[in-house]
């Protein structure tokens, strides 16, 4: 896959003689083939460009690229096994904890363990088991848990968090939601909407969540607090103490991030007439049946920055989830369509794509790997969310 430096404008000639040279919208600004002339620094300049891009060719991937997509594929479909297991695990003791006020905090420190040793081996791989969409509806809340301790340690690799202070936060990211068990149940379980003395009720799971993780679970203050603070927003407007800034634990505004994205997701998941033993959304019930992907759920970040979200977390997120995340199925230039199963940081908009079909909609069984960054001449035209062409790429594709 390919990585790319950045280097200052200045220094051209001596850290990038004989190499292409990239403006940081993803378009070649100065050929390897040609030398570089003053003129085409002062033309850079002019542009108000001081920084460029140059391939890191100790991690070129030309010539490698499908190899990398076999690896991820082999790869996801070994990590959907233990994902599902870990479902069945977060289910049993969030259950026992409804059920019986118990709860086996080692058993989930073993799954936190277990998910760090998959993002640590391949992290789009990861990635795509959070486009799955067939299970089973019951089974909502717990998968609900898992997602966003797995978003929340994504976004905490990506800010370098290491990996004891990551566990922490897998940790208090899968029990983020644990208040809405002393919700009471007719409100718990209500389809239409909420008096408002029902949602200042609802909104007290926050405060429940930290209780129970302190008096129940014996849990660190740095990872009680994220329930406490999951609903708090960037500018002050959020619940249940209005606080604001870096005024908010930064677990707590990574967990946020991570809930609104697989809130998102759910709705794809889940008929909103199926009920759970837990009502898993505290919010009422989505009636809209548009099938909502991982890269609709990104818009809902980029549109929360600075007001909900803090910006530099969401930045940090987009950057790694980037515009086209992997799992996304795209239709280029030519219409041939693509999955998208790796991302270049630098340049969101160029993933690395697996051709799908031809330009008549006919697929191929072994089509071609792209870097859409070596490939000027081929652009992303649309995301695809024809579900029927979705259930057939999952069933052709991942065959799991």
């Amino acid at each position: 896959m390919e990585n790319f430096t950045k280097i200052k404008l200045d220094n051209i000639t001596t850290e990038a003689d004989k190499q292409d040279i990239y403006l940081d919208n993803e378009f070649l600004a100065i050929s390897k083939f040609i030398d570089i002339e003053q003129a085409d620094i002062d033309r850079l300049k002019k542009w108000e460009i001081n920084e460029v891009y140059i391939k890191d060719e100790s991690s070129s991937s030309s010539g490698n690229t499908s190899e990398d997509f076999d690896n991820f594929l082999v790869e996801y479909r070994v990590f959907h096994g233990i994902y599902l297991k870990a479902i069945k695990k977060m289910k049993i003791n969030l259950l026992n904890f409804k059920n019986n006020n118990i709860v086996n905090i080692n058993e989930l420190n073993e799954i936190i363990d277990e998910l760090i040793d998959l993002l640590n081996r391949n992290l789009n791989s990861v990635i795509q088991l959070l486009n799955i969409y067939n299970l089973p509806k019951e089974d909502e809340y717990f998968i609900r848990s898992l997602n966003v301790s797995i978003i929340s340690m994504i976004i905490g690799k990506e800010m370098q968090i290491n990996d004891t202070k990551l566990k922490k936060l897998g940790v208090g990211a899968a029990l983020y939601d644990i208040g809405l068990v002393q919700v009471p149940d007719k409100i718990f379980r209500k389809i239409n909407k909420f008096t408002k003395d029902e949602y200042n009720e609802v909104k007290k799971h926050t405060v429940y969540g930290y209780k129970i993780m302190k008096s129940n679970f014996r849990l660190d203050e740095e990872i009680a607090i994220i329930p406490l603070e999951h609903h708090e927003f960037f500018n002050g407007q959020g619940y249940p103490r209005g606080i604001s800034g870096n005024n908010i634990h930064i677990y707590a505004k990574i967990v946020a991030i991570a809930h609104a994205i697989e809130k998102k997701l759910k709705y794809t998941r889940v008929k909103t007439e199926e009920k759970s033993e837990f009502q898993i959304d505290a919010f009422q019930a989505n009636t809209d049946t548009t099938k909502v992907l991982l890269s609709d759920a990104i818009r809902e970040i980029l549109q929360g920055a600075n007001v909900k979200y803090d910006p530099t977390i969401a930045k940090v997120f987009v950057s790694r989830f980037s515009v086209y995340p992997v799992g996304t199925v795209v239709v280029l230039n030519d219409n041939r369509k693509g999955l998208v199963f790796a991302t270049n940081s630098a340049f969101p908009i160029r993933p690395i794509i697996k051709i799908l079909t031809d330009e008549n909609n006919v697929f191929i069984d072994d089509g071609e790997v792209i870097n859409l960054v070596e490939s000027s001449n081929i652009f992303i035209k649309k995301v695809d969310k024809d579900i029927n062409f979705l259930e057939e790429v999952n069933s052709r594709v991942f065959n799991v």
